[in-house]
């Protein structure tokens, strides 16, 4: 049988793609880059070492992308137990214990940061980005001058408009702040409560909250943060004084109230699941206090049908498989992105320092209750 002709429409297009597909590259490219890396955790936070090391500059694969990255954010986190303190680090497809001793390899550090695509190792997705503001999820670590991810899923175009600088935090804060209101929706409500609310991404959570039709109760430590949340508009606030508990309770009574996010653990698990009604869910997201859940009642949990759950973001995103995870994050990103810009809802407020100063300067913001409510972040 005779081969038929190609026409001159396909031809064309098979020439579109292959030069859509091919490697592309964007300015000029180092040979090699400096990375932040954990060497030595600890319990005791004096005693972590952490170094700033010297590699080859990664080169992308088929699909992937290079990102010569402006910032990275600090995340709590990015310095959990599991990391910075000697409990456990991760390695490779399972899980080693290191408790206070020399990793057998530095470990990378950061989950997340942006900066601008400047080569791509094949494939028209990757392509298509080359040039353009990214915010990167990379596998080997977010805090180095240079980063590949792949092209689907592990970077995401940010508005262009935007300093790409402005948007070293693009993931995870904005993206648990919609997957924590879509779960109060998602149980049929329309109001929660959220501890250590005066966070960054409590004051994102407050921002963005009333525009998908969701109330937020803030439960907080300190006068100087419930002024915060004021400013931006919250009408429920309670301090943690005196009495503190009864006040709460009034309100969980009055605004019939279902749901908490709670990020503290140790007390005030129990404490929220105590004066939650009948059928509520206590969802644990963190353990600020550094305790395990506590005081949690039995009686609450057998008669009361009340739960505790854990809940972590990327259950979130990942949830239904691939193709609902990117209708779910296209979905989310149409309104993080324009939220982004400085003084919108999903906006940071900054610490900056570099990869040298990082660890230091965390650890004096944390002895700063006044610099506890912003953000580290590493510009390269």
């Amino acid at each position: 049988m005779a081969c038929m002709p190609l026409s001159a429409a396909a031809v064309a297009s098979a020439v579109c793609y292959l030069v859509a597909a091919r490697k592309k590259t964007h300015g000029d490219i180092l040979t090699k880059m400096k990375r932040l890396v954990l060497v030595e955790p600890n319990a005791n936070t004096d005693l972590v070492k952490i170094a700033v090391v010297e590699v080859d500059v990664p080169k992308p694969k088929s699909g992937q992308v290079l990102v010569k990255m402006a910032a990275a954010p600090v995340n709590p986190s990015d310095v959990s137990s599991w990391l910075i303190q000697g409990e456990m680090a991760a390695d490779g497809g399972g899980v080693q214990e290191v408790k206070g001793s020399v990793l057998a390899e530095p470990r990378l550090m950061g989950s997340e940061g942006c900066g601008v695509v400047v080569a791509s190792g094949g494939g028209v997705m990757a392509g298509n980005l080359v040039g353009k503001k990214v915010g990167a999820v990379p596998t080997q670590g977010s805090y180095s001058q240079y980063v590949c991810v792949d092209a689907m899923g592990k970077a995401w175009e940010l508005d262009q408009s935007v300093p790409v600088e402005d948007c070293a935090s693009f993931f995870v804060n904005p993206l648990t702040a919609m997957a924590i209101i879509d779960t109060v929706k998602k149980h049929g409500e329309k109001i929660f409560i959220h501890t250590a609310a005066a966070s960054q991404l409590g004051q994102m959570i407050v921002r963005v909250a009333p525009s998908m039709d969701v109330t937020v109760v803030c439960c907080v430590r300190r006068q100087e943060q419930a002024d915060t949340l004021a400013a931006l508009g919250v009408k429920h606030i309670v301090i943690q004084e005196d009495g503190w508990q009864t006040e709460l309770k009034a309100l969980i009574e009055s605004l019939k109230i279902k749901v908490a996010f709670d990020c503290i653990a140790g007390d005030m698990t129990g404490t929220l699941v105590g004066l939650l009604p009948e059928g509520s869910t206590v969802h644990v997201y963190g353990g600020l206090s550094s305790r395990v859940m506590s005081s949690i009642g039995v009686r609450d949990l057998i008669y009361a049908k009340k739960k505790v759950q854990g809940f972590y973001v990327t259950d979130w995103i990942m949830a239904g498989g691939g193709l609902k995870t990117v209708i779910r994050l296209k979905s989310a990103y149409k309104i993080i992105n324009p939220g982004l810009r400085s003084g919108n809802w999903a906006s940071s407020q900054f610490v900056d320092c570099t990869m040298e100063e990082m660890w230091p300067k965390y650890l004096a913001m944390l002895a700063s209750p006044g610099q506890r409510d912003k953000k580290l972040r590493i510009r390269f």
